[in-house]
Parts: structure tokens; sequence; C-alpha cells
């Protein structure tokens, strides 16, 4: 195969997008309903199984971030020398670039004109200064536009996926170049994904260091190590690997419903062992939907891949679109049930026409990229 040429596409890691897209967009609207244990705080819509969304929806931010890692490596490792800086950058920035910038545009103007007016909303509008304006167009993480009244934890809502994303694409690509040595480039990866280790929880708020850009840093490189065994073991190792790997999984599942970590390891910060344990489960579904035939059938279902062909903008942009409900909701005084499933089908239809027009911006540019390439 021309290693200029694109690969084929991987059906079931579409799929398994698909299915991540579902827990994340759930897990963000659950989050007004549970605390951080799963208690609900307040009547939720379907319940009890809402629970299930908000417990583990959190873990999906991880497999979109270790997909795109895997998927990168997939795409480019063989074939990065070949391609010059401009021609990755390009393929890579300028597809999420453009319209991150116009969702933080109109996310700031919302919040701007929404200062001051709301209240007990569960989240407060920040001001939003010249300089944080500046660093959100530059995707520079700051938290110009939420944070959640409980923690004060600053939250760059609408672009934080796509800010990091953008910088491990660019690490990934200068570690290719530097480090031509495959065992040193895998070692670098590896201090990757041991600095993001590190930041996941002790870490100050600040840009390119916080606890989420930690997730984000430790799960893509950890996705481009999982090419990395893809790609130099065996078959029989590969799916012996990935079935040990999934029976790991449906043992912390079990264990996790039926006793429940915080009980075991109550004293030691149960929460914390939980984020931990799950944490570790995800290379194992990324490895058992590339390896395991019965696990790539479940996930090449035709519904879930197309929600895996659209789950890229639609993460982008559902925060944005859920948190501007919960402005205008303040704002103008509309008195909305969040727990009422009609308002929550109606914040789920309003994410789709964004996200389609973000696919529409992302498929141009994808055929201007192909053009310029052909001249």
């Amino acid at each position: 195969m021309d290693k200029n040429e694109p690969r084929k596409r991987l059906d079931s890691l579409t799929g398994m997008r698909g299915l991540a897209c579902i827990f994340i967009v759930g897990f963000h609207y659950f989050c007004l309903f549970f605390d951080d244990l799963g208690r609900s705080v307040k009547a939720a819509p379907f319940a009890p199984h809402s629970a299930f969304f908000f417990l583990y929806g959190k873990n999906a931010a991880e497999l979109f971030f270790m997909i795109s890692g895997f998927l990168t490596a997939y795409q480019y490792r063989d074939r990065i020398a070949s391609r010059s800086p401009g021609d990755y950058l390009r393929r890579h920035y300028g597809k999420l670039l453009l319209p991150s910038v116009a969702v933080s545009l109109w996310a700031m103007a919302n919040a701007g004109a929404a200062l001051g007016t709301v209240e007990g909303s569960g989240a407060y509008v920040a001001p939003v200064t010249p300089l944080r304006a500046l660093l959100s167009v530059l995707m520079i993480n700051t938290g110009w536009f939420t944070s959640y009244s409980q923690t004060g934890l600053p939250v760059n809502s609408t672009m934080w996926y796509v800010n990091v994303l953008l910088l491990c694409y660019l690490l990934y690509y200068l570690l290719c170049r530097l480090l031509r040595n495959r065992a040193a480039f895998r070692a670098a990866c590896a201090l990757m994904v041991l600095l993001g280790w590190i930041c996941l929880d002790h870490t100050p708020r600040q840009p390119f260091l916080w606890s989420l850009d930690g997730r984000g840093y430790a799960t893509f490189f950890l996705g481009a190590l999982l090419y990395e065994f893809q790609d130099q073991a065996g078959e029989k190792v590969r799916r012996a690997v990935s079935a040990a790997w999934m029976l790991l999984i449906l043992g912390i599942l079990a264990l996790r419903l039926a006793v429940g970590f915080e009980k075991i390891f109550g004293q030691m910060g149960g929460a914390a062992y939980v984020r931990y344990f799950e944490f570790a489960a995800a290379p194992g579904l990324l490895l058992g939907a590339v390896n395991l035939a019965p696990v790539r059938k479940c996930l090449e279902w035709k519904s879930l891949l197309r929600l895996g062909m659209l789950s890229g903008p639609v993460y982008y942009v559902h925060n944005c679109v859920m948190e501007d409900w919960r402005i205008l909701n303040g704002a103008l005084g509309l008195r909305l049930d969040f727990s009422s499933g009609w308002v929550f089908a109606a914040v789920l239809i309003s994410i789709l026409p964004f996200a389609c027009l973000w696919q529409m911006a992302e498929e141009k540019w994808k055929g201007r990229t192909r053009s310029a390439r052909a001249r």
C-alpha cells in the first residue's frame, strides 16, 4: 500500500465513538441531578437509569482521546516522515480550529449578554475579559465561560476537548519527527502518559496543566502506545490480551455494581480508586473493538456508525448548547424544569443543527485539502 494513501476506516472504532458520545452527553446533562458519588440530589429524568450514565459517562472522554491517539498513529505513524509540517497541521488544525473559534465567539457573546442576570442555575457566568477571550480564541484553556458553583473549578466548557486534542496532535508529530528510533519514540509516549497521569489529580488550575488536560495527554498517548502494540504483536497475542482485558472490565463493572469500590476503599479515598480502576479499563475496550470479532460486530451496528460519524461535532458543541439553555433559562426567567423529559429531548435535538453545521464545515475543509494536495 502507498504510505501516502489514507488507510481504511476502522468501523468498530467509529461505532465506539458513537457509544461514547451517548454516554458523555448523558453525563453532562445529568450532572445537574447527582452528586459525585452518584446519589440523586434532585429529581432526574429517566431515573434511576440516568444514575448509570452519570457514574460511567465521564469515562467516555478518555475513550475519545484514546481513540484519537490510536487513529492518529494508525493513519500517520509509518508515513509521517513524508508529511510536511504544513500539510500535517493543515489536516488536523484546519478542520478543528476555525469551527472552534466560531463556537467560542458565539459562546462568549452569550456569556456577555447574560452576565449578572443568571442566578441559581447551578452554574454562573464569569466575566469575559479581553485576555481570557484572546486565550480562548487561540484554543488555550482558561475558565472564561462558566464554573460549577459548588467547586469553583474553571471549565472551558465549550472547547476544552479541542484545546487539548490540538496540542496532542502537535506533540505527536514532533515526537515522530524528532525520534526516528522506534524504542525512543515509545519511551517518549510512555513519558507523556506518565506526565498526564501526574496531572490527573494533583495540578493547579492553570492552562496546560490542570486535571482535565492531564486526562487528555495521558489517554491520547496511551492510544498511540496501543497502536504500537497492535502493530508489533502477533494476531494470537493481540486476541489473548484483548480477551483478558475485556474480562477485567466485566469484573470491574460487576464489582462496582454489586459492592461499590467506595465501600471497599472508603478509608483510602474510595472515589479516587474508582477513577483509577475505570481509567485502566478503557484500553481494553479499544483493543477489544479492534481485535475481537463479537465486539466488532456489536460496534458496527449501523445506527452506532451513523452516530459515530457525527460524534466529533456533537462532542465539540454539546456543552456549549447545554450551557446556553441554562443561561437563557436564568436570563429570561423561563423557569424550565430540566428534569422534564420534554426539556431533555429539546436540549438533545437542539444540539444536532450545530453539530451538522460543524460537520459540513469539516467536510468542506477536507475537500479543499484534497484539492490542494492533488494540485
